[in-house]
């Protein structure tokens, strides 16, 4: 039984019940209420140190690029809801929903999920919980390590631009689309179900948001997104500045459904794509809400989840 499924099954039973206190040390719609994105003077936001002996790093660019400025534990390590709550707001303006959702997939990667953290290594596990083939950045799993950037990937992703300095709906679906072909004519075990599907589709959302806004329609600075990308570190020292409109699941899933109408992807045979696919899919994660608010002490009920 894969680890994840055993650890699902172990919340259930040991968990219900328990209030989200025992569960997170914090009184919940305190930590809510609390969380915003850091002064625009912050340090942190061009204090970058790429990773040191000792430190993991994730197969997902953002959330390397929030422990290399700090805004997450540099060591890659130790990562409660709680703390990722605060970071991603801070780093990011990335809404509860989103962080408590990926959180919760997260807790169930660790090797000891009951523990409460997690280390961003425990992410690079094929098809879960964010791992998937036909990543813009990283190599499919098939041909060996899929967590480190990977260049080639990359450049196929930017050749859908041709020399565009800003993003667009179309043009980002059309990139994303790029890779599902080069990965599917390759890789002679590739994976692409509905779970797939929307993970990918998130992975460009999630750039054009957290690089441009949760209300900009799709269109960020390429230069950018570069950086994040390239170096996982925050372009504050290109002009870059942090969303000023919570990026949520809603808003996520709402871009999602724009980028799929625009463009080529045929969805999977029997599937429907809507504004709330997004968040269904880390339900389906996770392995359904009642484990999903027993996993997280109700704080996902607390979050519209």
């Amino acid at each position: 039984m894969p680890r994840f499924v055993q650890a699902a099954a172990l919340f259930v039973t040991v968990y219900v019940g328990a209030t989200s206190a025992d569960l997170l040390g914090v009184n919940i719609p305190d930590l809510l209420s609390s969380l915003a994105p850091a002064a625009a003077n912050d340090p942190r936001f061009t204090n970058f140190h790429p990773p040191g002996t000792g430190d993991v790093r994730s197969p997902c660019p953002g959330l390397n690029a929030l422990a290399n400025h700090g805004f997450i534990h540099h060591d890659g390590k130790n990562m409660t809801i709680p703390h990722l709550l605060e970071g991603l707001a801070a780093g990011m303006n990335i809404g509860a929903d989103f962080t408590t959702a990926i959180g919760a997939a997260g807790l169930l990667s660790s090797p000891n999920p009951l523990g409460g953290s997690f280390d961003l290594n425990d992410l690079d596990m094929h098809n879960f919980p964010i791992e998937h083939d036909a990543s813009l950045s990283r190599q499919d799993a098939y041909f060996g390590n899929d967590y480190s950037f990977y260049d080639p990937n990359w450049q196929q992703v930017l050749s859908a631009y041709k020399g565009k300095t800003k993003t667009d709906i179309p043009t980002a679906a059309k990139a994303k689309y790029n890779r599902v072909n080069d990965s599917m004519t390759r890789n002679p075990e590739f994976t692409y179900g509905l779970r797939e599907f929307i993970l990918s589709y998130g992975e460009t959302a999630l750039y054009l948001q957290t690089m441009g806004s949760a209300t900009s329609n799709g269109v960020a600075n390429l230069n950018y997104i570069r950086e994040l990308f390239e170096k996982e570190r925050l372009p504050y020292d290109l002009g870059w500045r942090v969303s000023p409109t919570p990026i949520t699941l809603t808003s996520l899933g709402q871009q999602i459904l724009a980028l799929y109408a625009s463009g080529p992807q045929p969805v999977p045979e029997g599937a429907k794509v809507t504004a709330d696919s997004y968040k269904d899919i880390f339900e389906v994660i996770v392995g359904g809400s009642e484990i999903l608010a027993n996993l997280t002490g109700g704080l996902s009920t607390a979050v519209g989840l």
